[in-house]
């Protein structure tokens, strides 16, 4: 089967290898669609950052690895233990891969496991014709869905996760800093919490135009046109939000401010400002900022359970969040690397979510 495999920095392949076959625990998934994310770019670009070159603890796996954490498809094969999901199960998958044993597991936060790996970075993932995944990573999708939500389980959960970090109050202000796939879902399920004024700041065309599209914002500020602090001080009465979502990992950059300490300096006295990115370099922050007003500062990592994943996916399908319009192209496997991983390395600004299609 073909897969798409990462070898070494700036070394991604489309390879020929043998199709897997599933354990007693597992199931066989003919792949249908799978998301290209970020983190993969970041892979490409400067790995490893999460793909291990020696035998990870918990999954063995080590580089060459096949990537792709946004994906699912349908069950072909099941092994000797599996009475659900069935054979023919539209599935997508939970990519999260956890010990089990360890303190975090057991409190039922598998995301902070001790030995945390993920399908698709530390496991063979989805980037390929066929994947084997535990069968209790699977959430099966009801029939006459579009077959392209199985890739956006995975955005959707950090997405969700990061409302459910905030403890999103009804009637709320709300400000998202990053315009990309996930700032996109993030406005939606903050506007499904309840929120009543969402503003985004983000500074591509492209992506404006498609969050304007969506419709789930009521205003969107351009950082490098105006002052994004000034504007939303001016529109909450100078307290600020309620709360403020960082959706990008960035930091200051000519015009661009240090956008986590900006989360921060956005939300009112007792605000909550939630991370969501990761950052490539450490930040300067002064931690008045947080003492003098009561802000609340949280983390959010992808998500905390696999009932948090499956409720994420279930906004998707009763159309409460809107992921197809995320989709600014499709490829072939064959060409997921140039018109995939080197596309968004190269112009992301004018791509949302690029899906492989392998249908």
């Amino acid at each position: 089967m073909k897969a798409l495999r990462w070898h070494g920095k700036g070394d991604i392949r489309i390879d020929e290898i043998p199709t897997p076959t599933p354990g007693p625990d597992e199931v066989l998934i003919k792949v249908t669609y799978s998301g290209i994310c970020g983190s993969e770019v970041h892979e490409y670009l400067a790995g490893p950052i999460m793909i291990p070159l020696e035998p990870h603890p918990l999954t063995g796996s080590q580089a060459p690895q096949t990537m792709g954490h946004e994906f699912g498809g349908h069950i072909v094969e099941k092994g000797s233990n599996v009475t659900s999901p069935d054979v023919g199960q539209c599935v997508t998958v939970n990519p999260i891969l956890a010990c089990g044993q360890c303190v975090n597991c057991r409190r039922n936060r598998p995301n902070l496991c001790e030995k945390l790996a993920y399908y698709g970075l530390i496991g063979d993932g989805g980037h390929a014709e066929y994947a084997v995944v535990k069968a209790a990573s699977c959430v099966p999708l009801v029939e006459g869905v579009p077959g392209e939500y199985v890739a956006f389980g995975e955005p959707a959960g950090i997405a969700a996760h990061a409302v459910n970090q905030a403890r999103l109050k009804p009637g709320s202000t709300v400000a998202v800093i990053g315009g990309g796939p996930i700032g996109q879902i993030v406005v939606q399920y903050a506007r499904a919490a309840g929120a009543e004024k969402i503003y985004l700041t983000e500074i591509a065309p492209f992506r404006i135009d498609l969050a304007q599209k969506i419709g789930a914002v009521d205003k969107i500020f351009n950082p490098v046109e105006t002052d994004v602090t000034e504007e939303i001080l001016s529109l909450t009465g100078g307290q600020g939000v309620d709360y403020a979502f960082e959706c990008c990992g960035g930091i200051k950059k000519g015009k661009l401010e240090n956008t986590a300490a900006q989360a921060v300096e956005l939300t009112r006295a007792e605000g909550t400002a939630v991370i969501v990115g990761t950052f490539s370099e450490a930040a300067n922050f002064h931690f008045n900022n947080i003492v003098f007003m009561e802000r609340v500062v949280v983390g959010s990592w992808v998500w905390h359970s696999y009932e948090e994943y499956a409720a994420a996916l279930q906004k998707i399908v009763e159309g409460t969040i809107h992921v197809l319009p995320l989709i600014s192209n499709k490829v072939r496997i064959e060409k997921a690397v140039e018109d995939g991983i080197i596309v968004l390395s190269y112009n992301k600004d004018n791509h949302m979510k690029i899906v492989v299609d392998l249908t």
